[in-house]
């Protein structure tokens, strides 16, 4: 208890150390005083609070420009901006245009409102001071001024130099918030009212008195002692006792010195001569120089100039000259300046007034008058009463009578108050008004009168004639209407048709015009339709000069020429438009003031439909010469270029033509009105003909091989081959034809791969063939140049070809194809040339291409010349044949099924010079002879059906006995090479004959000797000495019971002798070679027996396993009869059984695990003739008969038993040991607990319990120790302790942990682990607190105690840092004092409870027993009063 009392009593001065340290460093430490006005953010809308001595200010956000002159009345969008929040509202100023501001509710002058009106509109204040809304006062705000300005709208620049504030001689400049004072030495301060004391720094010494003086000071040497001045002098120094350097403490030379015993100025030998320092001049720039007397100085006094400085060195700054013009900010920067312009003035130094009127933006004659026309001021009552630079940017407009708005765009006469109605339009009109009312009614009525309001009633009971339009009006307060015309009428009433139409060739119309002057417009407009491609329209003039208006292949094209002769200067303008569609369509045609004009109607978005032309029409005598016009045709006459179609509203120089005035002797074959009938509507043209509209008829344009005016008739077919004859036709050109080209054509249907097409000669050479060769076209020329076609033509389908050469260049057409060949020597085609078709007169010549031509063509055509077989008319364009040979009219076909093509009872269909047959189930091919022999399920049940290519075979795999031997003969029609033989094989027998077969001195021996395969080969001629037995033994055994694929093969199938090769059994092995030679097995293919699973009865090397069908050559051994299979093997290429023993099918081994051969419920498994049993546990050998469950006696004593093959191991259990886990291990024996550590047996290990000032696993680390402000208990705290296990084996769990039933372990409390929770967790071994900080380890945590300068949770926060609040460090301080005193109170009670308990606890090993074995101790098991668990 007394050593308690002594530790608080220095826990006690410790903490009174600390908090007088705390006090005196928080002495001075003042709280700043913060204003709360902008605390509770009374700004709106985003605005910024600024804090003034007694109040706030917002900063508004700007809102958007408004124009200058527009005003915030009622009607004005601007006072529809959200500007002025909650009991405020939007009024105009009254001082300037588009001023407004936020106006309070009478009343409501609060805080809410207050702060509401900071959102004034932009232009009130400019465009950076702050707007503030009051009442009871004009005009209703106040603007609070940036520093620097002035005024109502701080439009005045303050000039803080007014009056002077600087003092002493100082120069003053006038800044944006302030003055700046220069002063002159000797003087400093903000006004330059501080004289400077030179003596403040002692420059005396050596006990010397210093007497300031005005910029400089003078020392009173004690007696013993002389002065040295120090002046800074520019002149060299003179020679004498002066000559000596001045220099400062940093050794630099700043002047010279001057050896006196008085303080006067002295020079020369003895320094009695007074020295002027003004004699130098040393003052710059008209600065004036005053001499000291006495003294080693002078000043410069420059206040007569611009600069300043000890010298007047320094000039001005560059904006002390006002350079910046229009009230322009000048700046100062690094000796330059730049001038911050105003809106509307630019420039270096803001000299340019920007023009905004230049561009002219008042319109309807108003007068623009910028605001930068200072000269206007007071005289033009449109602008302020005073110019401000400021607002000098834009521009008002000075409206005329009856217009207004910022451009004088709103119109404000008689239209403003919207007399009209009915959705007219309202007009100005001679200082009044009219209204235009819509032509298009309204729910069906139509308006008029003075204001529209009128309903119009003048189309009642209208007299308006084919389908015109009604328009009612109203004049002179009669109503009345008017009759609107469809095209092709006119008249009042749309009475007289202006229709007429030219149905036949050589009509026109010839109209006769005055003259008009030559000034006037040639101008003649129609609308037209018609289907030719090439026709006139009109033609004005007749001699000399001559428009002509025509269409050119569809297209619009008007001419005009100033003379008829081919060489007389014209202009031609034409449009792109199709106009020969049949459909209406408008055109215009001006000449007039040396314009040509062409122009159609209607016109699509985005077409050129017109055309202009400049023409020299200064010599033409136009108006005598265009009097005459012709419609129709031109003034020649003929058929040729004759207008056949419809014409309506023809006006020739803007007068309407009516066909009902026009003189019977102007007008030839042209009728009234349009009966033109699209004769192509009802489909005329036949076999895909094309019609065309030739407006009184129609035409068809027929595809070959089609003609006649429906294209209803055909060229006739010509059928050469019929019956494999013959077949020619000899054609004689008998006209010259005078071409460079040669076109050769026709259609073709065959299905003969080769034979002759055409072939054209003359009398000395073949110079163009055409023949077929294996399905296709092939053509030469000159016997040279050979191109084939690309696709097969014989499939009996109808197929157009042609053939071009022209300039060198052969090109092949196919159907849709074209093939191309260059280089082509020219041809042509001359009278008397003969050209044969499908063949010629010698059939040898003609068996060169392949024999004669078997098909059909049909409209075989040469140039433009038709070669007809069976002439359809006595056309003078075609050619008739000179002879046809067994050439026959159509395309019949020959009777293919009359030889009976099909077989195996196939039904034959005829086809066009084919046939095909309908063959019976399970059989295909062309003719019926494929028959799919597996449909009809041949073989036994148990063989699987192999279709071959004219039989089949059966393929199972089948089991051989000891005595089952199959003999095998070739039925003597094998033709094939016999160069392999392959077959699977399983078995289980060492030495077994699988084939075998001997011909003379040739054999062939596979059989398994000692489990491996073995072939033995002699083959080829008797007489030859070089060859040897071939021998070939497998790399593996094969007797193994499972199946092996067999492949034996000759290295050189094609050769006599070849060496032989083993196919690898498995994919690892290398193919086996044999090392001699020897032939084939062809010895094989007729009468030699082939022995197949054996070597007889009674022979020991008979097979006992299982084959797969086995193939010589590529051909099976069967295993099944005549007598077995259903249907006989008709293949030409076998070998037939000859044994007639049975087979057993499928691969059938001995019964081996019947009975049971494994013991102790062991399970057989059948492995073809062997069996292997799988044990039950415990349980080994062939038949389970062993036991292996060494563990059965249970050796281990304290571990778990494992079979170790006939013997076991044992796996001990913690703290047990030896072969049967008979040993308990003693685990602190052998520990490392150092310093006094105490070892604390576990299971498996132990643990160290430490000393108080180590720790660790092996208590080898010592404890850092705390410095001298830290407490650190000598005890530490005691916790419960439980006594855990049963009566074979128990434990004791430390630090408050409980027992657990998992492995014997405890549940420990945070900040414990270990098997006991005996490891106190040190939770300062990462080093958590920063900055010198000691940690002091605690249950579970950890605290930073920390240095004087630093607080927080890791001592991270610096006290010291500028960076710190005085009031975080207060804070700090506060809460620290407080945190210590709890700690001690804590503390305090902490020590004097332990000491109570620890004096009453005691130990009783019967109350253990009795109460169980969780009992808490307080003294046994503790650490030592130093040592503290780790």
């Amino acid at each position: 208890m007394d050593m308690d009392l002594t530790v608080l009593g220095s826990m006690w001065l410790r903490l009174a150390c600390v908090l007088f340290l705390l006090l005196q460093w928080t002495e001075n430490l003042t709280l700043p005083k913060t204003s709360t006005l902008c605390l509770d953010e009374p700004c709106q809308n985003r605005a910024e609070c600024r804090e003034a001595p007694s109040d706030f200010l917002c900063q508004c956000k700007s809102p958007a420009p408004v124009l200058p002159s527009t005003r915030c009345d009622s009607s004005s969008a601007l006072c529809q901006l959200s500007i002025c929040q909650d009991n405020a509202t939007c009024q105009p100023t009254g001082a300037h245009p588009g001023e407004l501001v936020c106006q309070c509710e009478p009343g409501l002058l609060g805080q809410e409102c207050h702060t509401s009106a900071q959102l004034c509109a932009q232009g009130l204040c400019g465009d950076t001071p702050q707007c503030l809304a009051v009442q009871d006062r004009s005009p209703g705000y106040a603007c609070i001024c940036q520093e620097g300005y002035t005024g109502s709208s701080c439009e005045k620049k303050v000039d803080h130099c007014s009056p002077n504030p600087c003092r002493n001689r100082a120069i003053c400049r006038s800044r944006r918030d302030s003055p700046t004072c220069f002063c002159v030495p000797g003087f400093q301060g903000k006004h330059c009212e501080i004289e400077v004391n030179e003596c403040v720094s002692w420059p005396c010494r050596n006990g010397a008195t210093c007497l300031d003086k005005i910029g400089h000071y003078i020392c009173l040497c004690r007696p013993g002692y002389t002065v040295t001045v120090c002046l800074i002098q520019d002149e060299a120094c003179p020679d004498g006792m002066c000559n000596k350097p001045c220099r400062d403490l940093n050794k630099k030379r700043i002047g010279i010195f001057a050896l006196n015993t008085t303080v006067s100025d002295v020079a020369g030998s003895s320094c009695e001569v007074q020295i002027d320092e003004c004699q130098s001049q040393p003052c710059l720039h008209g600065g004036s120089c005053h001499d000291h007397i006495n003294g080693f100085s002078y000043r410069c006094d420059c206040s007569q100039t611009n600069f300043t400085g000890v010298h007047c060195e320094i000039p001005p700054p560059p904006c002390w000259s006002q350079p910046c013009l229009n009230g322009a900010l000048c700046e100062d920067e690094n000796g330059n300046y730049t001038c911050s312009c105003w809106p509307g003035f630019e420039g270096l130094n803001c000299e340019t007034d920007i023009g905004e009127c230049d561009s002219s933006p008042c319109v309807n004659e108003g007068t623009c008058i910028e605001l930068s026309w200072k000269t206007l001021y007071g005289t033009e009552p449109w602008l302020p009463t005073r110019y401000n630079p400021r607002h000098a940017s834009g521009f008002i407009c000075k409206c005329p009578p009856g217009f207004s708005g910022a451009l004088c765009e709103e119109n404000t006469t008689a239209c403003t108050t919207n007399p009209c109605h009915n959705g007219a339009i309202c007009e100005d009109f001679l200082g009044s008004y009219k209204c235009i009312c819509l032509s298009e009614s309204q729910d069906g009525i139509h308006y008029g009168g003075h204001n529209c309001s009128e309903p119009l009633v003048g189309c009642e009971g209208h007299e308006c004639q084919n389908g015109a339009a009604c328009m009612p009006f109203l004049s002179e307060g009669v109503h009345g209407y008017s009759c609107i015309c469809q095209p092709g009428y006119t008249g009042s009433y749309c009475q007289s048709p202006t229709v007429f139409s030219f149905e036949t060739t050589g009509g026109f119309l010839h109209l006769q015009t005055p003259l008009l002057g030559a000034e006037t417009y040639f101008n003649i407009t129609l609308s037209f339709r018609t289907v030719l491609k090439n026709t006139l329209l009109f033609q004005r003039g007749s001699e000399g000069v001559i428009l002509s208006l025509e269409l050119q292949e569809t297209h619009l094209l008007l001419d005009l020429r100033s003379d008829p002769q081919p060489n007389a200067t014209s202009w031609t303008l034409t449009l792109p438009q199709d106009v020969s569609d049949g459909e209406w369509h408008t055109v215009e045609a001006v000449l007039g003031e040396g314009t040509l004009l062409l122009q159609l109607e209607p016109c699509q978005d985005g077409d050129n439909c017109s055309a202009t032309a400049q023409v020299e029409t200064g010599a033409l005598e136009l108006e005598s010469a265009l009097q005459s016009t012709f419609v129709g045709r031109s003034n020649e006459g003929g058929g040729s270029g004759s207008f056949i179609g419809c014409m309506r509203d023809l006006f020739v120089d803007s007068q309407l033509m009516v066909p009902e005035d026009w003189l019977s002797s102007s007008v030839v074959n042209v009728k009234q009105g349009c009966s033109h009938h699209d004769r192509c509507l009802s489909g005329p043209c036949e076999n895909l003909g094309k019609c065309v509209n030739l407006w009184l008829g129609y035409q068809c344009l027929c595809l070959r091989p089609y003609v006649g005016q429906n294209c209803a008739e055909e060229y006739v077919t010509a059928r050469f081959g019929q019956e494999d004859s013959a077949s020619y036709a000899i054609f004689t050109i008998t006209d010259q034809l005078e071409s460079d080209t040669l076109y050769l054509s026709m259609f073709l249907r065959t299905r003969k791969e080769s034979g002759l097409l055409v072939l054209l000669a003359n009398s000395t050479t073949e110079y163009l063939k055409m023949w077929l060769e294996k399905g296709k076209l092939m053509v030469q020329v000159n016997s040279l140049k050979t191109l084939m076609g690309k696709s097969v033509v014989n499939n009996g389908e109808i197929h157009f070809v042609g053939i071009t050469i022209k300039e060198g260049m052969m090109t092949l057409q196919e159907s849709d194809h074209e093939f191309r060949a260059t280089d082509v020597q020219p041809v042509s085609l001359l009278l008397e040339d003969v050209v044969y078709v499908g063949g010629l007169l010698n059939g040898q010549e003609t068996s060169a291409f392949g024999g004669y031509f078997k098909g059909c063509l049909q409209d075989l055509q040469l140039n433009e010349r038709k070669l007809e077989f069976f002439p359809l008319d006595a056309s003078v364009m075609s050619y008739r044949p000179d002879r046809m040979v067994d050439v026959t009219p159509g395309c019949t076909s020959d009777d293919s099924c009359s030889k009976n093509p099909c077989q195996n009872g196939g039904m034959c269909s005829s086809l066009w010079d084919d046939f095909t047959c309908n063959c019976p189930p399970s059989t295909e091919g062309q003719h019926c002879e494929e028959v799919r022999w597996c449909e009809f399920t041949p073989c036994p049940p148990q063989a699987t059906c192999r279709t071959l290519n004219q039989s089949y075979e059966c393929i199972s795999n089948v089991t051989f006995q000891d005595n089952t031997t199959l003999v095998y003969h070739g039925n003597g029609l094998i033709s094939r090479h016999l160069t392999s033989i392959v077959f699977s094989i399983r078995t289980r027998k060492h030495n077994a004959a699988v084939l075998h077969a001997e011909s003379g001195s040739d054999f062939v021996t596979v059989s398994i000797q000692d489990g491996f395969l073995v072939l033995e080969l002699l083959s080829g001629p008797s007489s030859s000495s070089s060859l040897s037995p071939v021998t070939l033994r497998s790399p593996r055994p094969v007797a193994d019971g499972e199946w092996h694929a067999v492949e034996l093969l000759m290295a050189s199938p094609w050769a006599n002798n070849s060496q032989w090769i083993m196919v690898p059994l498995d994919e690892k092995d290398e193919p086996t070679i044999s090392d001699a030679m020897t032939g084939n097995l062809d010895f094989l293919r007729e009468g030699v027996d082939i022995l197949l699973g054996g070597l007889g009865p009674d022979s020991d090397w008979n097979l006992i396993g299982c084959l797969s069908n086995v193939e010589i050559g590529g051909i099976v051994l069967p295993y099944y009869g005549p007598a077995e299979v259903r249907f006989p093997r008709t293949q030409e290429e076998k070998f037939n059984k000859v044994s007639e023993e049975p087979v057993q099918t499928g691969c059938v081994g001995e019964v081996v695990c019947e009975p049971n051969p494994c013991l102790h419920g062991g399970i057989c498994d059948d492995r073809f003739n062997l069996f292997q049993c799988f044990c039950q546990p415990g349980w080994d050998g062939d038949h389970c008969e062993l036991n292996t469950n060494t563990c059965a006696s249970n050796p281990c004593q304290h571990g778990h038993c494992s079979v170790q093959d006939l013997s076991y191991s044992c796996m001990c259990e913690s703290g047990y040991t030896g072969t049967n886990c008979e040993v308990k291990v003693d685990v602190c024996a052998s520990h490392k607990c150092a310093n006094g550590g105490t070892c604390l047996r576990g299971f498996s290990s132990y643990s160290c319990l430490c000393p108080d000032r180590f720790t660790g696993p092996y208590c080898n680390t010592q404890i850092e120790e705390a410095p001298w402000y830290v407490v650190v208990r000598s005890v530490p705290p005691k916790l419960p302790v439980s006594i855990c296990g049963d009566e074979q084996q128990n434990y004791t769990c430390f630090n408050g942990g409980n027992c657990s039933d998992t492995n014997m372990m405890c549940d420990c409390l945070p900040g414990f682990s270990g098997h006991w929770c005996e490891l106190d967790l040190d939770e300062c071994r990462s080093n958590p607190c920063l900055n010198g900080g000691y940690c002091q380890d605690m249950v579970n945590k950890f605290q930073c105690v920390c240095e004087i300068t630093f607080a927080g949770e890791t001592c991270e926060v610096d006290l010291s840092a500028e960076n710190v609040s005085s009031d975080l460090l207060l804070s700090i301080s506060l809460v620290s004092v407080a945190l210590l005193l709890v700690l001690f109170g804590v503390a305090t009670a902490l020590v004097i409870t332990l000491n109570r308990r620890a004096t009453r606890g005691t130990y009783s090993p019967s109350r253990q027993e009795k109460e169980g074995s969780r009992v808490e101790m307080w003294n046994i098991v503790q650490p030592p009063p130093m040592e503290r668990l780790i």
